[in-house]
């Protein structure tokens, strides 16, 4: 089991921190140009693999704490709960946020893909993967009302609705205009405030703990929050943004230029 978690770790960081510099590539070139379709793909594939290393780790954590973590320690009774209990909180976390990653990662990448063809959102493996990402925030949401964390309330509630809003916009009856293009942007981004969070809560929190001292461990829950606050905030301005450019004047203006073009 140790062996099996610790070749899940290096891969979940390896390829982690690739996908966090890959993040911004898309972000920052122009839309459905080939370098934007060629580093979105890599940062996707990128992503699912971080998922995936990450559902490892933390499916083996919550069943065998201490193998994973404690496999050398001569532990007492008393201290063994307490270190499976603390073992366990976390690798709820961190499952919760490896189902947000890959949920999300699948979501804008099929909207992308299938466009105004959602059969493939219909599926019921992503039904299904959007059902737990619900579930899961759910019982992280639980879990932060038990132990008084702010972390797992805020991250569990997000978890909650953006299941239920992927749900909502595989099975709404009609679309907007481009609004596939809106749902692509916040799977992705939602994915990204997956990455790093879990970087700042997990990897990061080594890294600054030693530059920084005890001033991080003041400020943690701020930077742990930052991702999912401007991640939220980035989701709703880019889809104002797209909705007034593509429900605009500027759909009329380009519907008007084409049709001149071509007759």
């Amino acid at each position: 089991m140790f062996t099996i978690h610790q070749i899940a770790f290096y891969l979940h960081v390896a390829v982690g921190s690739c996908a966090l510099i890959l993040f911004w590539v898309p972000v920052f070139t122009r839309k459905g140009n080939l370098d934007h379709k060629k580093f979105g793909r890599y940062f996707s594939r990128a992503m699912y693999i971080v998922a995936i290393s990450g559902l490892t780790m933390s499916s083996l954590d919550l069943a065998f704490p201490l193998a994973t973590h404690a496999a050398e320690l001569n532990l007492g009774a008393e201290e063994a709960r307490g270190a499976t209990a603390e073992i366990r909180t976390f690798a709820l976390f961190l499952f919760s946020l490896s189902i947000l990653v890959l949920t999300n990662t699948r979501q804008g990448w099929l909207s992308i893909k299938g466009k105004t063809d959602r059969s493939a959102l219909r599926n019921p493996v992503h039904v299904a993967l959007c059902s737990a990402l619900v579930l899961v925030g759910l019982v992280l949401f639980a879990n932060g009302l038990r132990v008084g964390s702010t972390l797992f309330l805020i991250f569990g509630a997000l978890q909650v609705a953006s299941g239920i809003g992927s749900l909502r916009y595989n099975f709404k009856s009609e679309l907007k205009d481009k609004e596939w293009w809106i749902d692509h942007l916040r799977g992705l981004i939602g994915s990204g405030i997956g990455a790093y969070t879990a970087f700042l809560v997990f990897g990061g929190r080594q890294l600054f703990e030693g530059i920084f001292g005890s001033v991080y461990g003041n400020v943690s829950i701020l930077l742990w929050v930052a991702p999912g606050v401007i991640g939220a905030i980035a989701i709703s301005l880019s889809s104002a943004h797209y909705k007034a450019k593509f429900g605009g004047d500027w759909a009329v203006k380009h519907a008007k230029l084409r049709t001149n073009l071509f007759q």
